[in-house]
């Protein structure tokens, strides 16, 4: 099963410096599933946008990866399943 996740170590970053250090400027709905932000980096000023889009819990998938991290729990991944990114894609597409 394809997926796209977030690994232990994968946190919002800056898309120009890197840095971790981000705030929020700006909040809204922009239709009933989906809020787009302004976000802005602390460490280099540069301001992006956002979406963030709510799905169903069938658009989520978890793979076991074996073995246990330093913290004793076990190594997984969890994503979004491919085929709810390229509908998602499709989507934020036909709103421009």
């Amino acid at each position: 099963m394809s997926f796209v996740g977030i690994g232990d170590e994968e946190i919002l970053r800056c898309p120009k410096c890197s840095a971790s250090l981000i705030k929020v400027l700006e909040s809204r709905h922009t239709t009933d599933n989906a809020v787009s932000r302004r976000r802005q980096c602390s460490a280099c000023g540069h301001i992006w946008g956002t979406v963030e889009v709510s799905l169903e819990a069938s658009a989520f998938c978890y793979r076991d990866r074996g073995g246990k991290r330093t913290d004793g729990r076990r190594r997984a991944d969890f994503g979004v399943k491919l085929e709810v990114v390229d509908k998602i894609t499709t989507a934020i597409k036909s709103e421009r």
